[in-house]
């Protein structure tokens, strides 16, 4: 059953999904989390472009560091992560919430050392091991929604189950209304390998293919 339904979703995404998907998901920042993190809440409300010159100036004004410890971006203080943005984007806010992108950025690295994650290692480990406790952690954040974790969680490169908006579009590309998440996950995975891409690709391109819809 799982082969015919992984054929069948093989085919249906095929015919919706645009030319040049594969090659349209960004590699991300697996160890790099600092910038996972930073450009995962701009990325969720800005362009590409955006978001690129934002860490361009982190990664030029911070070239001393690794950028992969969590602990740093917390010690920093909303101050901090403002300065560290920048001139352009230190002051810029979350659209519709009065709230610095700096002061999301800072609560988005505090929650995450506060449940042990420090690097994107550690964030990879625990996204599947304590999926619950660090979503909740994250989602906590205010000024956080859930297409900014599904960004931090992409460029960090970090499995996610699927959620409610890709779960709901599989049940009805399929026609299977209680199609669970979880079993989501496994036919994205088969799917994925039809394709010869990675499950983050395919998903990738699935949430942007609903937001496009969405817009």
């Amino acid at each position: 059953m799982t082969d015919a339904r992984t054929g069948l979703l093989h085919a249906k995404l095929s015919e919706v999904l645009p030319t040049g998907w594969r090659d349209a998901a960004p590699f991300g920042f697996p160890h790099q989390v600092e910038l996972a993190v930073t450009a995962g809440v701009f990325r969720a409300q800005t362009p590409q472009a955006n978001t690129d010159a934002v860490v361009d100036f982190v990664m030029r004004s911070r070239s001393h560091s690794l950028l992969d410890d969590l602990g740093d971006l917390a010690a920093m203080g909303v101050d901090g992560v403002v300065q560290m943005l920048g001139p352009v984007y230190g002051d810029s806010n979350v659209l519709g919430v009065p709230v610095l992108r700096a002061a999301v950025v800072h609560g988005a690295a505090s929650a995450l050392v506060e449940e042990g994650v420090r690097s994107g290692e550690d964030l990879r480990v625990a996204a599947v091991e304590r999926p619950d406790a660090i979503e909740g952690a994250v989602l906590g954040v205010r000024g956080l929604g859930r297409v900014t974790w599904e960004w931090i969680a992409f460029l960090s490169q970090v499995r996610l189950r699927a959620d409610p908006a890709l779960n709901g579009f599989v049940r009805r590309t399929l026609d299977e209304p209680k199609l669970a998440p979880e079993e989501t996950s496994e036919l994205l995975r088969l799917t994925a390998r039809r394709f010869a891409c990675d499950e983050r690709d395919l998903a990738h391109a699935i949430r942007e293919l609903l937001r496009s819809r969405a817009a």
